[in-house]
């Protein structure tokens, strides 16, 4: 997996991560927000690198909130490329900040830190978690999709249904064990997977 991460293009490690973040929708629903900064050695082409990102701005327009983009030039740290990256960075980092107004509820830290500690099996449908959810920390009902979502964000699930989720869907629980079955998948042959594998 190493070395394919390493044959990938800049392009093609931008859209692994594009792709990965418009697949998160935040607690109020809004899209991600995204500042896209390019960094060269060797002068800017400007011209070049929007050429080259565009499609990708075009794929993910209606799923991210892009609000930059910056072409810097690694050799010229005072220029007004920079001052402008800095201040337009500032501003918007200040602007997320205001924007988080809600304390995470006492009941959602009690939820983390059971998946975290308690021993539960990799994976659960989405009804067998709201019955742990309200036993374990008193999560009602109509708030577990929150609560997915607020640990979907945290890295201590992961749930790729959101609301079209049904009592069947599966949210999982040991990333590891998930991490170990993709790889598995992944490593099968068409032709001739083993008695193993996942498919």
């Amino acid at each position: 997996e190493q070395q394919a991460l390493r044959a990938m293009t800049n392009r093609q490690h931008l859209n692994l991560w594009l792709s990965t973040l418009s697949a998160m929708e935040t607690e109020s629903g809004k899209r991600p927000i995204v500042v896209i900064i390019g960094t060269f050695a060797l002068g800017v082409d400007i011209i070049a690198a929007e050429e080259n990102l565009q499609p990708l701005l075009e794929l993910f327009k209606d799923s991210l909130d892009i609000r930059g983009r910056y072409y810097l030039d690694n050799s010229k740290p005072t220029s007004k490329e920079m001052f402008n990256f800095r201040n337009g960075f500032a501003d918007l980092i200040q602007e997320c900040v205001d924007n988080v107004s809600q304390e995470t509820p006492l009941s959602f830290l009690k939820s983390e830190w059971a998946i975290q500690n308690c021993g539960l099996p990799p994976f659960l449908s989405v009804s067998e978690f709201s019955r742990l959810a309200e036993e374990v920390a008193e999560v009602q009902r109509p708030h577990v999709g929150s609560l997915l979502r607020y640990l979907h964000h945290n890295n201590v699930v992961r749930f790729f249904h959101g609301e079209s989720s049904t009592p069947d869907s599966l949210v999982y629980l040991g990333l590891p064990w998930l991490l170990e079955k993709v790889c598995e998948l992944l490593s099968c042959t068409l032709k001739r997977p083993p008695p193993d594998c996942p498919l």
